[in-house]
């Protein structure tokens, strides 16, 4: 008796490993155009802590945003269903080199850096760096943050600032802060902002749009009044994917010509952006 329960146990053993190699093997296996509609779907990487251009609505918990929205008419276009990976920002960068996702969407920088691993779109968003602090602090810009103590979400362009990145910060007489003493990485912007409120960090920074959203859901909090850096946002694939770059890029110069970029625009911030 024990000898079978053995037999089928090593079976049952068997058939689980087989399956979970075959799951392994259903990962994405062309990122172009005309694999993606093979696939029958597109997978977006994204972080929904973002808001506006991707966050959980408070009463569905579905992910919605700026980003969302693109992504959905870009599913729309290819004829496929879309498919949204919420993870880390961290790792949303890492996530179409690794075949884990298809277009990289969340607010993401553009950087001379970054493109050594990935490929980008064109510019799709105009938008800048803030510090947030609290109502009564004495810090009014970049480089009032020396030897403070500054939250930032992890992996994101507030943590290379306040990192002193020379390709963010700048050098020598170029640079655009003054160097915090300390620097406490949170896996949300939310995180960082909540820091900054019970009083573990001395200021945020963040990117403005999302900023004013904290901004209005704290009495205590403000933005500062001179912002650190300007940066413009695309969207990010697999290194070499030029043929995804390609379409993207088209169908966003569409969307550009035809007002779609303006409706969504004015549906999330209530103005145009240039």
């Amino acid at each position: 008796m024990k000898k079978i329960i053995s037999i089928l146990l090593i079976i049952v053993l068997l058939a689980a490993g087989i399956f979970a190699l075959a799951s392994c093997n259903k990962g994405i296996k062309d990122s172009t155009p005309e694999g993606i509609r093979k696939y029958g779907k597109l997978v977006i990487a994204t972080n929904a802590y973002f808001p506006p251009f991707e966050y959980k609505d408070p009463v569905t918990g579905e992910i919605v945003g700026w980003d969302i929205d693109i992504a959905r008419i870009f599913a729309e276009k290819l004829g496929v269903e879309l498919v949204i990976e919420d993870m880390e920002f961290d790792s949303v960068l890492l996530a179409p080199g690794v075949n884990k996702a298809h277009i990289a969407m969340a607010g993401i920088s553009y950087s001379a850096s970054r493109d050594e691993n990935l490929d980008f779109t064109i510019g799709v968003f105009n938008s800048s760096q803030v510090i947030i602090v609290k109502n009564n602090s004495t810090i009014s810009g970049p480089f009032d943050l020396g030897g403070k103590i500054v939250g930032v979400q992890n992996g994101t362009v507030g943590q290379l600032l306040a990192e002193m990145s020379p390709d963010w910060a700048g050098e020598g007489d170029d640079v655009c802060l003054a160097a915090p003493s300390t620097v406490n990485k949170y896996t949300t912007g939310a995180e960082a902002v909540l820091a900054l409120t019970t009083g573990q960090v001395d200021a945020v920074i963040i990117d403005k749009y999302p900023a004013e959203k904290y901004v209005s859901t704290y009495a205590d909090i403000k933005i500062a009044e001179t912002s650190v850096f300007d940066d413009e946002y695309a969207f990010a694939v697999k290194e070499g994917n030029t043929e995804l770059v390609a379409w993207l890029n088209a169908a966003i110069q569409e969307m550009m010509a035809d007002g779609t970029f303006d409706a969504l625009n004015a549906k999330y911030f209530g103005t145009q952006n240039n």
